[in-house]
């Protein structure tokens, strides 16, 4: 799916990235610096947007190395309150299918300020 949400630079981009083996080293969620960090989450820049649809495209991650199934009673509820509270900037929250998910190993959603007069 992130292919067709970036532009062709953006994907180049993305492709060269990963080539390095970055994904295969560590968690890159895991030490990106937070925009804003609340008990058990942190809100983070995604460094290869969704440029073809995205004015501003963040990410919401647990600060837990953790996979959606292993998310905790006080992580989902916490969730829940920055949901309704903290993300109201934002068009969009976006999860991938598993299949689509390049960092499968660390839950997150895609925080999406679309792009507006998209043609």
């Amino acid at each position: 799916m992130s292919n067709l949400l970036r532009s062709q630079d953006g994907a180049k981009k993305y492709r060269k990235y990963r080539a390095t083996g970055a994904l295969e080293r560590g968690c890159p969620l895991c030490s990106k610096i937070a925009v804003e960090t609340f008990r058990h989450w942190k809100i983070v820049r995604n460094d290869f947007p969704y440029d073809l649809i995205a004015k501003e495209h963040d990410m919401i991650v647990p600060l837990r190395h953790v996979k959606e199934e292993g998310l905790t009673a006080h992580e989902l509820k916490e969730y829940g309150v920055i949901k309704k509270d903290h993300l109201q900037k934002y068009d969009y929250i976006i999860e991938p299918h598993e299949d689509a998910k390049s960092i499968s190993k660390h839950f997150h959603l895609h925080l999406i300020i679309g792009k507006k007069n998209i043609s």
